[in-house]
C-alpha cells in the first residue's frame, strides 16, 4: 500500500494594492498641469503693458470701471452747397423782366459788339433777352449775355455812363454784381464798382427805355424777376 505524499501547501503569492500608484500618478498630473498654468501666468505678466489702470481678465486687457469709453471718430459733415439768392440758379438761363411795367432786359438791336446798349423790350424770349448768372467769390456774380458771350456791365468811362453795356470780360469789379433778394425769384441788381442798381431809367416802362444804373432805393423800377427761358 502506497503512501500518498503528502504534498506541501503552495505558498500564498502576496498581493500588493494598486490604488497606492493611481493616486500618485493622479498627484504627479496635477502638479503638472498647476505648474504649467502657473508659468502661463507669470509669462503674460511679463507681457502685460506697464499700466497700473489696466487689469487683465483671460488675456485681455480691460480699462478699469468707471473710465471714459474711447469716443469713435465722426466724420465732418460735408460742405453744403452755396445758397443762391431768391432761388437762382446757375445752371439756367433767364429772362430779366422789370417789375415795373413787366418789359425785359434786351440788347438793342440783337447787336454782339462791345459797348452795345441794353433798353428795355417786350419779351420773345431771343437770345438777345437771355442771361446767365456765373458766381464770384465774395457772393458777386458775372451776367452774361446769351447771345454775345459778353459780360453787362457799367462802362468804367464817366462819359459812358449810367447806361449798362456788354463788353467781354475784364474781370474788374464794374462787371460784377451783387444779387439783392427782394423776394422768391426777384432782386435788385447793384453794380460793384459804384454800388448802384439797374433800373428802367427814370422809372419809365416803354419800349427802348435805356436800363440805368441809379442810387438803390428800392423802387420797383430797380427790381427784376428771375423767368427761367426755355
Amino acid at each position: 500500500m502506497s503512501r500518498r505524499r503528502a504534498h506541501a501547501p503552495h505558498a500564498h503569492e502576496r498581493h500588493v494594492p494598486r490604488w497606492p500608484l493611481l493616486a500618485g500618478a493622479l498627484a504627479l498630473l496635477l502638479v503638472a498641469l498647476i505648474g504649467g498654468y502657473t508659468g502661463g501666468l507669470l509669462v503674460s505678466g511679463d507681457d502685460r503693458p506697464e499700466d497700473p489702470e489696466m487689469t487683465v481678465a483671460s488675456g485681455i486687457l480691460v480699462p478699469p470701471s468707471g473710465a471714459p469709453e474711447a469716443e469713435e471718430p465722426t466724420e465732418e459733415p460735408s460742405e453744403e452747397e452755396a445758397a443762391h439768392p431768391a432761388g437762382l440758379d446757375p445752371a439756367l438761363v433767364y429772362a430779366l423782366q422789370n417789375v415795373h411795367g413787366d418789359r425785359v432786359m434786351d440788347v438793342a438791336d440783337n447787336s454782339t459788339a462791345n459797348g452795345a446798349p441794353v433798353h428795355l423790350w417786350d419779351r420773345h424770349d431771343q437770345a438777345n433777352q437771355q442771361w446767365r448768372f456765373m458766381p464770384l467769390e465774395g457772393g458777386f456774380y458775372e451776367i452774361e449775355g446769351v447771345g454775345s458771350g459778353k459780360l453787362l456791365e457799367i462802362p468804367s468811362d464817366p462819359a459812358a455812363q449810367p447806361g449798362a453795356a456788354l463788353l467781354t470780360r475784364t474781370g474788374s469789379p464794374n462787371q460784377h454784381w451783387s444779387l439783392v433778394e427782394v423776394g422768391p425769384g426777384v432782386v435788385r441788381l447793384v453794380n460793384r464798382a459804384t454800388g448802384q442798381a439797374l433800373e428802367g431809367q427814370g422809372g419809365a416802362p416803354d419800349n427802348g427805355t435805356s436800363v440805368a444804373q441809379a442810387p438803390d432805393g428800392g423802387h420797383a423800377h430797380q427790381q427784376w424777376r428771375l423767368l427761367p427761358v426755355g
